[in-house]
């Protein structure tokens, strides 16, 4: 069924926010963040013959928000590295059409882990990659649909399949930077217990 993971994950990260993160500035942006990410995902902007997902467009906005408050010396890298996965996001899902029998898996599996995969090895920070894949699926899906509107007359920018690709790859960097961190912790925790343990021989 699809849509149904971009919705459990939401309300898993949801839960998670709203009982174990501590109560701050942060904890109820990410809340309403993920609230109205929920609500707009049945709402669709129509012009025209195509319709737009609300979700696939808030994503789109944050993930330039983001993008903006970067170093600008990095803006150039960043916008030609998003623009490089946005072309690998289309061309898997044309590929897809041309010859199916190479995805034995669910297309929203594989793409979700190569793209935020691509984006945890390019981006240097959490933020960074969460932006460079937001920004990377979304334009990649705008890009798709325009191609595929060569041969179709009613368009549809965001499927439910889309926000399940979004959701999925943004668990696996959310678990990468969760790992990542935990790692750094216990490598400052062990290297505290060294010094300490080498001045009491000393």
């Amino acid at each position: 069924m699809e849509g149904i993971f971009f919705y459990w994950i939401m309300w898993l990260v949801w839960i998670f926010t709203t009982f174990m993160m501590d109560k701050n500035k942060k904890r109820l942006t990410v809340s309403i963040f993920i609230l109205i990410s929920i609500l707009l995902s049945k709402w669709y902007l129509v012009i025209s013959t195509y319709s737009i997902n609300m979700t696939l467009l808030f994503f789109l906005f944050l993930g330039y928000y983001l993008a903006v408050n970067l170093n600008k010396l990095k803006l150039v890298s960043f916008y030609l590295t998003s623009l490089s996965l946005t072309f690998a996001y289309s061309g898997i899902m044309l590929f897809r059409i041309y010859d199916p029998v190479w995805f034995i898996f669910d297309v929203r599996f594989i793409i979700g882990f190569i793209i935020s995969i691509l984006a945890i090895y390019l981006g240097r920070t959490s933020i960074e990659r969460f932006s460079l894949y937001v920004i990377s699926l979304c334009q990649g899906e705008c890009l798709y649909w325009i191609v595929l509107g060569q041969f179709h007359d009613v368009l549809t920018f965001g499927t439910q399949s889309f926000l399940d690709m979004l959701s999925i790859g943004c668990l696996i960097i959310f678990l990468w930077s969760a790992v990542q961190h935990l790692t750094i912790m216990m490598e400052n925790s062990i290297g505290k217990l060294q010094k300490t343990t080498k001045e009491k021989q000393g």
